[in-house]
């Protein structure tokens, strides 16, 4: 044949023998967040033809899995489920067997493993409920309690939120175990017998998850009375529940609250904190005034905390066991509400939840961004705080 030698193929057309095809890629490595993009060059020589195919993990163009990439070599991570490190290749269009790769490390972003993706609550390696005394929605919001109405502001809170039933207790019982457990003679004072309901403390422990109870004057860990100074047993959801009544060691996770500061020094609050004002301070006996100073003083470092900045997963509630004392008996229709703040990186800024709320919205809340599947008492129907999050 004419141009070729007998037994010898002729060149691919348009490919010289000459000058061999090269390809290069710039640059050939790059980390990027999930859901950014990254540009990516490519260098082809050797031919007329500078064409070239881009590919993610062998895919051409890539996919929603592992990131698309433009005829130009823009790579887009993808913003939720990433693969920890995808491979980037280019390849000649003169000449499939030439190319050159890159390796991408793609980091998980707040965004790739929150709401918009998974569905359901971020993951929280850190819940704090606070839980405050006796003071209706109208009493709080917007001017009884400056400090804890800004973070409100700021981050998130109810316009709807109620309260279970009047007694301080029965409140935090259905807080902890979706229930008031009168059926164990569980009052707003106390239960006339052991609660052996399922209770967030008993799924934590079965989880693997450490909790703790920081009491306002609990005169040492593992108090099991019914008062000292001005801490009261029926502010304390933990030791009414057969879980903590029947171990010691269990009981060992009621402390003093001045060990927070010094966990929290320690980069060791647990999985869950349950924060107990003393009576003073949590609006019962004291104003909302002195309430708020004390969140202002003693709560507020917490948001300081790496926990709570960007790229933490910290999540903080302060909410109202109800309302009783503020309306002289249990407050009906409207006034009934009570204020609850949902603050923390996770959080939408700015958020003012209409959706009707109650205490075992909260536990199932907690239970969910704590990874915990099973839920005690009605919190196993209840949903999730969704609009809260992003």
């Amino acid at each position: 044949m004419a141009g070729s030698a007998a037994g010898t193929p002729a060149p691919a057309a348009g490919v010289p023998s000459s000058s061999p095809i090269s390809i290069a890629i710039s640059p050939s490595s790059a980390d990027v967040d999930a859901g950014l993009s990254q540009q990516f060059t490519a260098n082809a020589t050797g031919n007329s033809n500078t064409g070239v195919q881009w590919l993610v993990n062998n895919v051409e163009d890539g996919d929603s899995s592992v990131g698309k990439i433009s005829s130009g070599g823009l790579y887009q991570a993808p913003l939720c489920q990433p693969p920890a490190q995808v491979t980037v290749s280019v390849q000649s269009m003169a000449d499939a067997s030439k190319s050159a790769s890159a390796v991408v490390t793609i980091t998980p972003t707040a965004a790739s493993t929150g709401l918009q993706c998974t569905g359901h609550i971020p993951h929280s390696n850190h819940v704090v409920l606070v839980i405050e005394e006796n003071h209706k929605y109208a009493d709080v919001y917007p001017n009884g309690m400056p400090w804890l109405v800004s973070q409100g502001n700021t981050y998130g809170f109810t316009t709807n939120y109620h309260a279970d039933a009047s007694g301080s207790l029965i409140d935090y019982l259905w807080l902890s175990s979706g229930s008031g457990e009168s059926a164990y003679g569980c009052n707003g004072s106390g239960c006339s017998q052991t609660v052996p309901s399922d209770n967030i403390f008993r799924q934590l422990n079965n989880a693997g998850l450490s909790w703790k109870v920081y009491a306002e004057d609990l005169p040492s860990a593992g108090y099991m009375g019914t008062s000292s100074a001005a801490y009261v047993k029926r502010h304390n959801p933990a030791p009414w529940y057969s879980d903590v009544i029947n171990s010691l060691a269990e009981q060992q996770k009621m402390v003093p609250f001045t060990e927070f500061a010094t966990d929290l020094a320690a980069n060791k609050l647990p999985n869950y904190s349950v924060i107990v004002p003393n009576l003073n301070n949590d609006a019962h006996n004291g104003t909302l005034g002195q309430a708020d100073n004390w969140l202002r003083a003693n709560v507020a470092p917490l948001l300081q905390h790496a926990y709570f900045q960007p790229g933490g997963d910290g999540l903080l509630i302060v909410t109202f066991d109800e309302c009783d004392a503020a309306a002289g008996g249990f407050c009906g229709g409207d006034s009934e509400r009570v204020f609850t703040a949902v603050i923390g990186p996770n959080i939408t800024r700015g958020v003012k939840s209409g959706t009707s709320y109650k205490h075992e919205h909260t536990l199932r809340t907690i239970l969910d961004s704590l990874g915990i599947v099973h839920y005690p008492g009605a919190s196993n129907t209840a949903t999730d705080m969704l609009d809260f999050f992003h």
